[in-house]
């Protein structure tokens, strides 16, 4: 099996890679200015710069990465690659969502902090989501090692809905700047991928 891919092909993945890792990152600063200016006495600055800014932005860079190398090699329509990466946080939020969802004495998200699940969802957190806190406070137990917020609709939300949102916007807009900024030998050919 032979995979034939164009230069122009590369390119406009490779552009289409680095500008959403260049968005993603101007975003999640952007999310930390404006928390730490609407309320500096809540404003919590990373303890880890590390782990709690550059790791995950890179994390979600080559996963964006992956999925939309892969969704352009195998959809039809090339154009959709881009909410790929969108697509693929939808599916694996809800199963981890699902997945930690408890009945007793109502419905309940309960996890510990150790979880795969957790800590998949707080390396995808994206600031600039996270101002919300500042006017909708998530609130329950986190002690212990126990993560289980009170408000089930609060924490969806925050956690699972307007980050995907937020994905599928930066990978639209991604290719959009990619596009207007590489100009069009960023643009896929319509040759196509030869297996």
């Amino acid at each position: 099996m032979t995979i034939n891919i164009t230069k122009s092909e590369i390119s406009y993945l490779v552009n289409g890679i680095l500008t959403f890792t260049f968005i993603n990152y101007a975003a999640n600063l952007f999310g930390l200015w404006i928390s730490k200016m609407l309320n500096e006495a809540i404003y919590e600055y990373p303890e880890n710069i590390l782990h709690e800014f550059i790791l995950p932005i890179l994390v979600q860079s080559i996963m964006f990465g992956i999925c939309f190398a892969v969704a352009y090699y195998f959809l039809k329509k090339k154009n959709l690659a881009q909410y790929a990466f969108g697509a693929f946080q939808f599916i694996v939020f809800h199963i981890i969502f699902l997945f930690n969802l408890k009945i007793s004495h109502g419905l309940h998200f309960v996890s510990t902090f150790g979880n795969f699940g957790i800590k998949y969802l707080t390396y995808c957190g994206q600031y600039l989501v996270d101002i919300l806190y500042l006017y909708f406070p998530l609130n329950g137990n986190f002690q212990a090692g126990v993560f289980a917020p009170d408000k089930l609709g609060t924490f969806y939300i925050h956690w699972i809905l307007l980050t995907i949102v937020y994905y599928v916007a930066i990978g639209w807009l991604a290719v959009i700047c990619s596009k207007h900024f590489f100009g069009k030998t960023s643009q896929p050919t319509k040759e196509k991928i030869q297996k």
